[in-house]
């Protein structure tokens, strides 16, 4: 091979090399767009999913509010008033109830889901109702019993309530169903 054979061969390499690298280039590029296009879709997406999730959500609260409006009643104690989307706000951390009852001794705090996962349950019985006595202290010497209301409760929710004594609110037609066996009066602190 020949000096001139070689030098032709290395410029053909070299052009191979920056076409080569022209079109990696052009492909990242590419490939960079429909990334950010997806990325914009799936932001679009989410959403919309989130907005079905909310319209199910606030729809769930609207029945459940609708009908403890009419009858002011829960695990067999009769209230007097209802207050709707009870909150408290803090800096660093708020609290809201979907449904407050009460009457001169009791309060029930009824919270609302499209569907209701078991460490709810949990969370309403061990935290929230102590943010509850903190944040709304003029209740402070009322008894406190609490209800879940939703349209998709599973077994593994059911038990969860059972063991904190939380009453289960159900749709059943155009009213509900109240399973209150096992309701527990959370009594005032001494």
């Amino acid at each position: 091979m020949t000096v001139e054979e070689i030098k032709a061969m290395f410029a053909e390499n070299a052009a191979n090399l920056r076409e080569t690298e022209r079109i990696m280039k052009e492909n990242s590029e590419k490939t960079d767009r429909q990334m950010q296009e997806t990325d914009r879709k799936i932001a679009k997406l989410s959403e919309q999913i989130g907005g079905i999730d909310n319209n199910i959500g606030y729809h769930a609260e609207q029945f459940f509010q609708n009908v403890f409006a009419e009858k002011k009643v829960f695990g067999g104690i009769k209230y007097d008033d209802i207050i709707l989307n009870i909150k408290h706000n803090e800096e660093s951390e708020g609290v809201e109830f979907d449904i407050l009852l009460r009457n001169g001794s009791s309060v029930a705090l009824i919270e609302v889901k499209n569907r209701i996962r078991p460490n709810f349950v949990k969370k309403l019985a061990k935290e929230r109702i102590g943010k509850f006595r903190e944040y709304f202290p003029r209740y402070k010497n009322y008894n406190i019993y609490l209800g879940i209301a939703g349209f998709s409760i599973d077994k593994a929710v059911l038990e969860e309530a059972k063991k904190y004594g939380v009453g289960i609110i159900r749709q059943v037609g155009d009213g509900i169903e109240v399973d209150a066996t096992g309701l527990k009066a959370y009594p005032p602190p001494p």
